[in-house]
């Protein structure tokens, strides 16, 4: 019995080498598993980038034309506002109040830019932006901070604009301004209107002077606005969609 039982102990494949042969198996199919798993995460996120990417495209291109606009825009409207500005505080003998109306309109016309893009929050909130090349995500970074350092300018500049606007409706009669905006539809050039000459509501020069110089103060920082605000928002929004396209190969429509 005692020599069976040995020569049962001495059966092939239960030795040490069997034992590390399993092991070895068993960590090798783990590992392999895993490497699998990466691969298969590394394949998602790359083709969710690749989604992100196409998405904020879209949208930049979208907040491209809006800013294209918005800077054309403000050329015209400080323009329109340094009339005003001069009409108000060096009113001629042949100045109408009619050409005062026309332009004082331009004084409640103000255009800001909000983006359209949501692709950045989705970002951000979703904690994604770390699947995002390194250099995309700081671009998108950059873009978006200087979207809230804009929105700050705005939130700072609107009591001035409001403290303007109140002091064009204590000189200039509502009503009259109303029917002088030249709605769609509505053939009203300013030509006609510079012939008109509708009582003020308050013809006080004192109080004139001073929404001239609101005015002008607004004229200025409007075009401030363009130059520090816009105009770097649509060269970086330009540079965060060649960069993309680039970066992830997507189409240049």
């Amino acid at each position: 019995m005692e020599t069976h039982a040995q020569e049962l102990h001495k059966l092939p494949g239960i030795g040490w080498k069997h034992y590390f042969f399993e092991f070895f198996m068993l960590f090798l199919a783990v590992f392999c598993g895993f490497l699998a798993e990466n691969a298969r995460e590394h394949v998602v996120e790359r083709n969710r980038a690749n989604e992100y990417a196409q998405n904020l495209c879209d949208e930049l291109k979208k907040d491209t034309a809006t800013l294209n606009h918005l800077i054309a825009y403000t050329h015209t409207l400080t323009g329109k506002l340094d009339t005003l500005s001069t009409l108000a505080n060096e009113k001629s003998p042949g100045t109408s109040n009619g050409r005062l109306y026309w332009y004082s309109n331009f004084a409640a016309k103000l255009e800001q830019f909000s983006s359209g893009s949501s692709t950045i929050e989705q970002l951000k909130s979703s904690g994604n932006l770390r699947i995002m090349k390194t250099n995309v995500a700081q671009k998108i970074t950059g873009y978006d901070k200087l979207i809230k350092l804009l929105a700050n300018d705005y939130a700072l500049s609107r009591a001035e604009y409001e403290t303007m606007n109140q002091l064009r409706l204590k000189i200039f009669d509502f009503v009259f301004a109303i029917k002088f905006h030249p709605w769609p539809g509505q053939r009203i050039t300013a030509d006609s209107i510079f012939k008109l000459n509708p009582p003020l509501l308050k013809d006080d020069p004192k109080l004139m002077k001073e929404f001239a110089n609101w005015v002008t103060w607004s004229a200025l920082n409007y075009r401030g606005e363009a130059y520090v605000w816009l105009e770097p928002l649509n060269k970086s929004a330009t540079e965060l969609i060649a960069l993309q396209q680039k970066e992830y190969h997507l189409e240049n429509e």
